[in-house]
């Protein structure tokens, strides 16, 4: 379904020249297709950059010493460096490179190719929303749970493990408690008694696991775009919001306090667009749960009526704001 955009910025010009802004990602993803066609009505020239077309469709020359290079598009657009303005980092899934009969020479080949696109990635210069740092955060959760926690932010008490001892420690010290994938991928889960088996905790020499103490209370979803800070109540009965097909989702205004603390955690993990999960608890206490550098966001902005889509066109085509 064609969607109708109200035009609440003047076209985007910069001097006489119109320029770029790529999207890191295809014309497969919902998001990277709405984001496209919201720019355009701004004025904007918007390309997609596709990892996957690399290297056998996209052509990349980079001269590092003098901070120049051309991206030359599957579809035949060549674009300096100087003619984009912004990306919006919806994915990337890496490149891909050709299969060859020599694993040697393979191995090489795909390093090399990933190599200079990931240096595209870290010195294109422009605006990224977001660039590489946001998106190594994201990789590492771990992480950035301490780094956010470190800024003073109330966080769940939490373990990363495979020690199958650890985790029937920290579960005996918590009264209810979840368990998540480490770096995503799968929803929430409580834990129970079935999942604390010798058989199932032998699983933890595959794979490492995220369990987190249960925080009750109100699912708060915090959109951070820049300076503004947008937020809305998620009300539902599931454990993971993401398996209710039908939540209500309400605006809300978030204390003063709180919109500051999430615009620091987004600053702290290099991200100027995000999407961060709160838990409000039953006595008022905020509770930060993650931080997503690519967050879905059309649902909660037609649910709650955010200006969400604006707000991210405004960081892409405003470099001031």
């Amino acid at each position: 379904m064609k969607q109708a955009y109200a035009c609440r910025h003047p076209p985007f010009r910069k001097g006489s020249t119109e320029m770029a802004v790529l999207i890191l990602g295809n014309d497969q993803d919902e998001h990277a297709q709405h984001m496209r066609a919201y720019l355009t009505t701004q004025g904007a020239e918007v390309e997609f950059l596709d990892s996957a077309t690399f290297p056998a469709q996209m052509q990349i020359s980079h001269q590092p010493a003098r901070g120049e290079g051309t991206i030359c598009l599957p579809a035949g657009r060549t674009l300096a460096f100087a003619d984009i303005e912004s990306v919006y980092w919806r994915n990337y899934s890496g490149v891909s490179p050709a299969e060859l009969p020599d694993a040697e020479q393979a191995f090489i080949a795909a390093n090399d190719a990933r190599s200079l696109f990931e240096s595209l990635l870290i010195c294109l210069p422009v605006r990224w929303v977001n660039g590489l740092a946001g998106y190594r955060w994201h990789q590492t959760k771990p992480a950035a749970l301490a780094r956010v926690a470190a800024l003073g932010a109330p966080v769940p008490a939490t373990i990363v493990t495979n020690d199958p001892q650890a985790v029937l420690e920290f579960v005996d010290r918590h009264e209810r408690c979840i368990f998540k994938p480490v770096q995503g991928g799968a929803h929430t889960q409580r834990v129970t008694r079935e999942h604390l088996t010798e058989k199932n905790l032998a699983s933890l020499a595959i794979a490492p696991v995220t369990i987190q103490e249960e925080v009750p209370g109100t699912d708060i979803r915090v959109f951070v775009a820049g300076r503004r800070v947008l937020a809305c109540e998620v009300r539902t009965k599931a454990l993971d919001f993401r398996d209710d097909p039908d939540p209500e989702i309400v605006a809300v205004t978030l204390p003063d306090d709180v919109a500051g603390m999430c615009q620091q955690a987004a600053a702290k993990l290099a991200l100027l667009w995000t999407g961060i999960d709160l838990r409000r608890t039953p006595d008022g206490r905020y509770v930060f749960l993650e931080a997503n550098p690519s967050p879905m966001f059309l649902g909660f902005e037609r649910r709650s009526g955010l200006p969400l889509t604006e707000s991210l066109a405004a960081l892409l085509l405003h470099a001031s704001e």
